[in-house]
Order: structure tokens, then sequence, then C-alpha cells
């Protein structure tokens, strides 16, 4: 029983450290202050949704996002590449977001 215990302890402060290190939970910024920001995007030759995901995500200060997570965003704001099973051609313009971090109150 005791071995038990203590392997639901280690299991426990486990799961805790990986939810507070990947962003799962963040004690510290509870995103009230993020900006949301709006922006066209026209992709490029050789642009791939991927690639459009990683640059916005490194533009994202404000909240914590992850790049599943982020791509899916794309989708959502620009619904008609759907139809198109996420095909991006040069001069498509696709309405991106992100946030940043507000001014402290």
């Amino acid at each position: 029983m005791r071995e038990f215990l203590k392997a639901a302890l280690v299991g426990g402060a486990f799961i805790a450290a990986a939810s507070l290190f990947s962003g799962a939970v963040n004690p510290w910024d509870d995103g009230k202050n993020a900006i949301l920001v709006e922006e066209t995007y026209v992709v490029k030759p050789g642009d791939t949704l991927w690639d459009i995901a990683e640059e916005y995500l490194a533009k994202n200060t404000g909240t914590r996002r992850y790049i599943l997570e982020y791509k899916e965003g794309i989708y959502e704001n620009n619904p008609w590449l759907v139809d198109r099973k996420g095909l991006i051609r040069p001069g498509d313009e696709l309405q991106m977001t992100y946030w940043v971090k507000g001014e402290e109150e």
C-alpha cells in the first residue's frame, strides 16, 4: 500500500508539473491584458499552412497557443480553406489573428 501511495504522489506531481510547464495552466498570466491583433497575410510561393502558423505563433506573445491549435485557427478564420482541403496558392489572402501582451494595469 505504501508503494502505491508513493507512486500516486510522484505521478500526481509529474502531471502537475507537466501541466504547468506545458502552458495548460499559467498561474502568472490570466490573459486579461492580451490584445487581439488581426492581419491579412498574402500567401507567397513555397508557403505552407504549417510555415504560416509557425510565423504567427511566434508573434503570439499575449497567450499560450500551440502549433496545431494555431493551424486549426487558420481554418476557422478562413472557412474557404475547408472547401479547398487546405490548399493555398500564391496570392491567396488569409485572415490571421494573434494575441500580444497589453499594458499592465
